[in-house]
């Protein structure tokens, strides 16, 4: 049996070409994470608050976060300045870490990203995330330091949080960054501090 049926014109072809191309650059773009997200979950947040110390509570100021990249209009999911402070006074709002006026805790708490690992094929991305904190005791003059140290978390996404790689790619790095500071306060929870 023979096709008869006309063969797809040029024009046709270009077009079919062009919406294709289309999609993929839409698929590529990329989405910066978002704070809410990336925050410690109030279900996390009821269970690490039962671990902290007294001292903690209501007793860390943080500095701002450094270290914050801005997501490329064409690939990846980077997370920002402003979008990394806004993570941590939510997460440490939601552990009943910060004071109540501003700039009168005991403690200061630095955070510094120092990287932030992602594929450039994403499918189904993991993403690594490295973040130096360093916990003082407030004084004049400069603080003693009660905590130093760098963590690093990975994360992965696959299809069963988005179909979208560039989405998984974000939800992956939402991921690391809630996981980093949920470790950072498990290790604060089991610090002696002094009274």
């Amino acid at each position: 049996m023979i096709d008869r049926r006309p063969a797809p014109s040029r024009s046709a072809l270009a077009s079919l070409a062009a919406a294709a191309c289309a999609c993929a650059l839409l698929a590529g773009c990329g989405t910066p994470a978002r704070p809410l997200e990336s925050s410690i979950t109030d279900m996390e947040s009821l269970q690490l608050r039962s671990w902290l110390s007294p001292q903690l509570r209501r007793n860390i100021d943080l500095l701002p976060v450094t270290g914050g990249q801005e997501t490329s209009r064409w690939w990846g999911s980077r997370i920002n300045a402003m979008t990394l402070n806004q993570t941590y006074q939510e997460s440490f709002r939601r552990l009943g870490l910060m004071p109540d006026v501003p700039d009168t805790g005991r403690y200061q708490l630095q955070v510094e990203v120092l990287a932030l690992a992602q594929p450039n094929v994403p499918v189904l991305p993991e993403v690594a995330l490295s973040i130096r904190y360093t916990l003082t005791e407030r004084a004049a003059g400069g603080g003693k330091v009660l905590y130093q140290r760098t963590l690093r978390t990975t994360q992965k996404a696959g299809i069963d949080d988005s179909l979208n790689p560039t989405e998984q790619l974000r939800i992956a790095t939402e991921s690391a960054l809630r996981n980093n500071i949920a470790d950072l306060v498990r290790e604060l929870a089991s610090l002696a501090l002094p009274t």
